[in-house]
């Protein structure tokens, strides 16, 4: 159990986030969502929201991940935040792509939470 951690999770599809907040929480951690990268970078870029880690989708419409995470990666107060990508693409070219752009790990969906807590608490320490 990580309390006092915050995770943003950033996905189109209102179940998954919703899933994931639920998940999330019962495993003590703090949830923000975010239903585009418009707003995922809103709630990164909000100092006061102190992000512990970013859970991100790649295919979003208006703004991709891929997108996302190059605006993380070039702003100060976010670069060094972890980014695990949450995603359907499953092509090797993809998970390259992902992890060549700035994230720190790939995971595929569907997913089985427990997995997917094992890279969260590996990336928070």
């Amino acid at each position: 159990m990580v309390e006092n951690k915050t995770i943003l999770v950033v996905d189109d599809m209102r179940q998954i986030r919703n899933i994931l907040r639920f998940s999330l929480k019962k495993e003590g951690y703090n949830v923000i969502l975010a239903s585009s990268g418009k707003i995922a970078l809103e709630e990164a870029f909000d100092e006061s929201n102190a992000i512990d880690l970013i859970l991100l989708d790649i295919m979003m419409p208006k703004m991709d991940g891929y997108e996302v995470i190059r605006q993380l990666r070039e702003a100060d107060h976010t670069r060094d935040i972890p980014i695990i990508f949450l995603t359907a693409k499953a092509q090797q070219k993809d998970v390259i792509k992902g992890l060549e752009c700035g994230g720190n790990d790939y995971v595929l969906k569907p997913y089985k939470f427990d997995d997917l807590n094992k890279k969260i608490q590996k990336w928070l320490g």
